[in-house]
């Protein structure tokens, strides 16, 4: 009979035999017998020794359950009144469930003559301990980041959001890793449609294991073909309580330091959580800024090959002629120079994300200085197509989601094929080509480039421009009856 049906039994000898069985060839497994006074076994307590708490084990729950046990005659039922004073608050019947409890760093004890067994969780695993977030560096603002044990990562969260209204509801997902993940929400906030979609979703992920949240986030997207991200990530709780209270919803996934916030709008990954920490006319600055640097490092190779290669009319006389000097005695023409500067900086730019942190740094500004220099001593590429080059690999480090800026690098090649074949005009409708794929993506029924319709106007300014604190919305509990008519939309 198959392990999901199969009860457990009075004898424990047989549950014994029956979890051996499931758990042959596993080294870590430990079937502790415990005996009356009378030397008679009457129960067995079974764990991974790898996952738990040895040392309170051994210390503290096994000599507390023996000296009431040996104290009151070494009946079961006072070794079940020992047990669940120690923690064994579980109770569970099936032969699965034992199998669960043990996998995940839990102590079964099942006892003569009973048909339920107890259990507990003691993990003994190490943590690592609360920093700064890796992938979202601020200067301004707080430094605590999210790490892969999901109840401290749960922990940080319900730390900043001191409310009734935080909503949680609990799923596993994967066959055999069986991973804990959970999903936030402000019951006051959130769009029930959206809610409705995500737990939809999450219960029709099919994965084996799941090793990290990324795996859900593919899974659940609405477009995986799309090179665009449609589900934000963060390391950073501050975050995930803001977009909270927006009326978004978040998905914590246990081994994972990345929080998943759904849905998800383009301008979500150019803003990062910094700018509610600053005046609001420095943030409106900086997200300006961000907008021309995302242009620039996903158009300015194509537009320099378009218009030296196609349209030297459009380039004023003076700089033409610039362009011209630098240009003469290169063997290679300028998509070729551009192609091979950029595949040139993107082996530099993964080199060093690889590399020892210690090193690295120094590895891509060394390497980028020499290739760049040699490159135009040999005559190999002009010095305006290694100052493109290096304008746009510095643009797009301005991106605050390394997503997008995976992308923008990403869609930068066939732009410059396209450049090389039909110049501006090819230029003009692959941008007129992305704008439709944006204004086409959908993230859990919400659209994914903000437009006026059939946002309001101040929810739509507010996806790019970030409005002075007392000119901001406020909450549904505190907005007047007048006001309130959806979801908030709070700047993030």
């Amino acid at each position: 009979m198959d392990k999901i049906s199969t009860p457990l039994e009075p004898s424990v000898a047989r549950n014994v035999e029956s979890l051996r069985r499931l758990f042959a060839n596993n080294e870590q497994i430990v079937f502790h017998t415990i005996e009356s006074s009378s030397g008679i076994p009457i129960a067995a307590m079974i764990y991974l020794n790898v996952l738990i708490d040895m040392e309170r084990l051994q210390q503290h729950i096994l000599p507390q359950i023996s000296l009431h046990l040996h104290a009151a005659g070494g009946s079961a039922h006072s070794l079940e009144e020992a047990a669940r004073a120690q923690g064994f608050e579980q109770s569970f019947g099936q032969l699965d469930v034992a199998v669960r409890t043990i996998a995940d760093a839990g102590l079964v004890l099942c006892v003569e003559g009973r048909s339920e067994a107890l259990g507990m969780r003691l993990p003994g695993y190490g943590k690592r301990a609360v920093g700064a977030p890796m992938t979202e560096v601020n200067v301004r603002g707080p430094r605590a980041g999210f790490i892969e044990d999901a109840d401290t990562n749960l922990g940080l969260i319900y730390r900043r959001l001191k409310t009734d209204r935080l909503k949680s509801k609990s799923y596993r997902i994967g066959q055999e890793s069986q991973t804990d993940v959970t999903v936030l929400y402000l019951d006051n906030q959130v769009d029930t449609g959206v809610l409705q979609e995500v737990e939809r979703r999450l219960t029709a992920v099919r994965l084996n294991v799941v090793a990290d949240s990324a795996q859900i986030e593919e899974w659940i997207q609405d477009s995986p073909y799309s090179p665009f991200p449609q589900i934000q990530n963060t390391e950073r709780p501050d975050r995930v309580t803001t977009a909270l209270n927006r009326g978004k919803v978040a998905i914590v996934t246990d081994g994972s330091p990345n929080v998943l916030l759904v849905p998800a709008a383009f301008t979500d990954f150019l803003h990062p959580s910094e700018d509610l920490y600053e005046k609001f006319y420095f943030a409106n600055f900086l997200r300006g800024l961000r907008l021309i640097t995302l242009f620039i490092s996903l158009f300015l190779p194509s537009i320099y090959i378009a218009l030296s290669t196609f349209h030297l009319e459009m380039i004023p006389t003076p700089l033409m002629l610039t362009f011209l000097t630098a240009k003469a005695g290169i063997p290679l023409p300028t998509f070729l120079e551009a192609l091979v500067m950029e595949i040139a900086f993107e082996i530099l730019r993964e080199a060093s994300v690889r590399l020892p942190q210690t090193v690295g740094q120094s590895v891509s500004i060394v390497g980028a200085l020499i290739i760049g220099e040699a490159a135009v001593q040999s005559g190999i590429v002009s010095r305006p197509m290694v100052i493109v080059v290096a304008l746009t690999g510095i643009a797009s480090f301005t991106i605050p989601s390394f997503n997008t800026a995976i992308t923008m690098r990403m869609l930068r090649f066939p732009l410059m094929f396209i450049a090389a074949w039909t110049g501006v005009l090819g230029i003009s409708l692959c941008l007129f080509a992305l704008v439709l794929h944006l204004c086409s993506l959908k993230s859990f029924g919400k659209s994914y480039l903000p437009t006026l319709e059939p946002m309001r106007w101040r929810d739509f300014v507010s996806h790019y421009i970030l409005l002075p604190i007392k000119h901001r919305k406020l909450s549904r509990t505190q907005a007047s009856p007048a006001a309130v008519g959806g979801p908030k939309h709070e700047d993030d």
